[in-house]
């Protein structure tokens, strides 16, 4: 397999992961406001920084995408 199509691949799923950690946190999120019988603050209050840890590792997936396609871009201007 080669160099290209490594990081082309690498690439696509970085951005896959970013896309499904996004649509979890939104979930999570949500989940934070809607009113629940039982749910306590520190139920609410856990969902609410869940949310915002999955958006953390969600860009740092999309920067990883990032570079990748500067490299695989690098590798086109060299070729």
């Amino acid at each position: 397999m080669s160099t290209m199509k490594q990081l082309q691949d690498k690439m696509t799923d970085y951005k896959r992961f970013a896309f499904v950690l996004l649509s979890l946190s939104v979930f999570l999120y949500i989940g934070s406001f809607l009113p629940v019988q039982g749910k306590t603050d520190g139920a609410a209050l856990i969902l609410t920084g869940g949310g915002f840890l999955l958006v953390g590792i969600a860009i740092f997936f999309y920067s990883r995408a990032i570079a990748i396609q500067k490299k695989i871009n690098e590798q086109n201007m060299n070729s």
